[in-house]
């Protein structure tokens, strides 16, 4: 496994010399050819992975991801590097279950980023996923003005999962390839297209592990304080859903969000502590089915 994933370093390093152009049009491209040619499949239901402020958002951040564990690969270039930790315990109510997972981004060179996820969860004896991934992302200046800023970001993942159903039955294992791009439209509002699972790179089973799932997004920033969410969702061979989210900074420490998610009538809502270099987030969704669930994440700036 880890030797794949030094691959795919080796491999991905040249992504830096790729232009924008390019980049964005193998994105939205991809993602056009999903939205077309997609069509039911049998695949195995994959547990999210969402981090805290996503889930409290209403997992509607694709325009705005702030973590390696975002759908959208194309994470925004940061002078810091950052590492985070997150649990769930009994997601989806679920009783002897968790999921845990480690995240870690860096910048490397000008306007590059790599990064990294290692998430499990686990249902009693019975199931247990997980996943390592491995991401670049590059920001490319758009244009700058009186008015502002504005920047694209691309971003490419290659994920390699496990499923197990028990000692009796041979392991699920694919490895497979997300693409991800956001860009600014105005200095307020940044717009996202994201697909995961586009490509399969190896299936030990023939079997997929998990549809492609398409994304459309936009973030909007009325006060500097204050961001609003939305998002598209596409699922292959599923019925589309839609996300929202708000998210208001009372100072530069404390952060409240509230979410929405129409494909399971959830409701959600959190907060995020940022206090010097230490970062705390915490989530609690309310599914009408499966009651309350909650999730945690401390991380460090480095």
């Amino acid at each position: 496994m880890f030797s794949k994933i030094i691959f795919l370093y080796v491999s991905l390093r040249n992504f830096a010399d790729v232009s924008i152009g390019r980049l964005v049009f193998v994105v939205l491209i991809a993602f056009s050819a999903f939205c077309c040619c997609a069509s039911a499949v049998c695949a195995q239901s994959v547990p999210r992975t969402d981090s805290p402020r996503s889930l409290g958002l209403g997992e509607s951040p694709i325009a705005d991801p702030s973590d390696t564990w975002s759908e959208n690969a194309a994470f925004r270039f940061d002078t810091s590097a950052h590492v985070r930790t997150m649990l769930a315990p009994f997601p989806g109510g679920l009783p002897d279950s968790w999921t845990a997972g480690v995240a870690g981004d860096a910048p490397v060179d000008t306007n590059l980023t790599l990064g990294a996820t290692f998430t499990r969860y686990a249902s009693s004896n019975i199931f247990s996923w997980e996943s390592i991934a491995a991401q670049v992302s590059k920001t490319f200046p758009v244009a700058r003005s009186t008015s502002g800023e504005r920047d694209a970001v691309v971003g490419v993942r290659v994920r390699y999962g496990d499923e197990s159903f028990g000692a009796e039955y041979l392991p699920l294992d694919e490895m497979t390839v997300d693409l991800g791009a956001e860009f600014d439209l105005l200095p307020q509002v940044t717009a996202a297209a994201a697909v995961t699972h586009l490509l399969t790179l190896y299936n030990n089973q023939g079997i997929p592990m998990e549809a492609m799932d398409g994304w459309f997004g936009f973030s909007y920033r009325p006060l500097p304080e204050a961001s609003i969410d939305a998002a598209l969702e596409l699922p292959e061979g599923a019925h589309a859903a839609v996300h929202g989210g708000i998210e208001y900074a009372f100072d530069a420490q404390l952060f409240i969000r509230v979410g929405t998610n129409t494909s399971t009538g959830e409701f959600s809502g959190g907060f995020g502590v940022v206090t010097g270099s230490f970062l705390a987030d915490f989530s609690a969704v309310r599914n009408p089915q499966e009651g309350t669930s909650v999730a945690f994440a401390i991380g460090f700036n480095l």
